[in-house]
């Protein structure tokens, strides 16, 4: 996993969320609720905001995360198999899972490039939770299953 991922707070544009993840390379940002909590409260993906902001013709400057962030985050602790992580991605078509304490204070970010690294999971595996991940939505990255989550 990713230790310590940048975040953004609900009430930042999503030009600032955008902008972080150009800088950090990645197509996902957690919301925390404050500066000083970091409890997760929301994710963000680049998805989130091309077809919640950009499709829709708002202002990316004044558009705020909390307008189309996903607050129902699905998340793994961090002693969780990494089974359950993929078990997780693939039942809610998901590539990125927040990893968090059980107060809900954000320590790290789970990617499926993570897992397809990772020696314990089978290189097969690893393709078979990427099909599974991809399959088409309508939906930004809202979870899918009902379960599982924070």
């Amino acid at each position: 996993m990713t230790k310590d991922p940048d975040c953004c707070l609900p009430n930042d544009s999503v030009q600032k969320a955008a902008k972080i993840m150009k800088i950090i390379d990645a197509g996902v940002v957690p919301v925390v609720a404050s500066g000083l909590d970091q409890k997760v409260i929301g994710i963000v993906t680049d998805r989130d905001l091309c077809l919640g902001v950009i499709a829709e013709g708002r202002d990316p400057g004044t558009a705020t995360v909390k307008e189309c962030m996903t607050g129902r985050v699905i998340i793994c602790r961090p002693n969780d198999e990494l089974h359950h992580a993929v078990h997780l991605m693939e039942k809610n078509q998901i590539r990125r899972i927040p990893v968090v304490e059980d107060d809900g204070t954000l320590v790290g970010i789970i990617s499926l490039a993570d897992i397809a690294q990772a020696k314990m999971v089978d290189p097969a595996k690893a393709g078979d939770t990427l099909k599974g991940v991809s399959e088409p939505s309508v939906d930004a990255s809202k979870p899918r299953a009902e379960e599982d989550k924070y």
